[in-house]
């Protein structure tokens, strides 16, 4: 459930206090840092272990000029919508995850930074009891909205009849 509410894209959050939502970044942050490891470790690994089969190809792809063959392109190919690597799969991954890596360390740096500046948000607004609704837009907190919540009064209505 957790991960479910950290994986929120674009959205409000609300909390009924200022260390609850502390707690929800600090939680967010941790998150992040250890997915930008995840998937650098991951990237580490694609570059450790270059594949084996790069020279076998390169004998094919050679193989196939001598006969006069069209050579199948390197890299990326837009079917549709898509962009779609067949020829380099191994290379084709060391770059999503590199990609991957970085929008993780970019949301680790924003997050961080909003959680530095979350700290002040109290200075801005009046004293009592609070709800903050944070704005999260594309996985980091963007704004943050503070409602004082007035103590409601009940109405009490109390009679007493006579019949007559």
């Amino acid at each position: 459930m957790l991960r479910d509410n950290l994986e929120l894209n674009s959205g409000l959050v609300k909390f009924r206090s200022k260390e609850s939502a502390v707690a929800y970044l600090e939680t967010l942050l941790q998150y992040y840092k250890t997915r930008q490891e995840e998937y650098g470790h991951q990237l580490g690994e694609q570059l450790r272990n270059p594949q084996a089969e790069a020279p076998k190809k390169e004998k094919k792809e050679e193989a196939k000029k001598d006969k006069g063959e069209k050579p199948t392109p390197k890299g990326w190919v837009r079917v549709g919508s898509l962009p779609v690597n067949s020829s380099d799969p191994q290379g084709a991954l060391a770059q999503v995850t590199l990609r991957i890596v970085d929008d993780y360390k970019s949301r680790v740096e924003r997050v961080s930074d909003s959680l530095k500046s979350f700290q002040d948000v109290d200075t801005l607004s009046q004293v009592g009891t609070k709800t903050y609704t944070l704005f999260v837009y594309k996985g980091v907190p963007e704004g943050v909205i503070v409602e004082s919540v007035a103590k409601k009064e009940v109405f009490a209505f109390t009679a007493r009849f006579r019949a007559i």
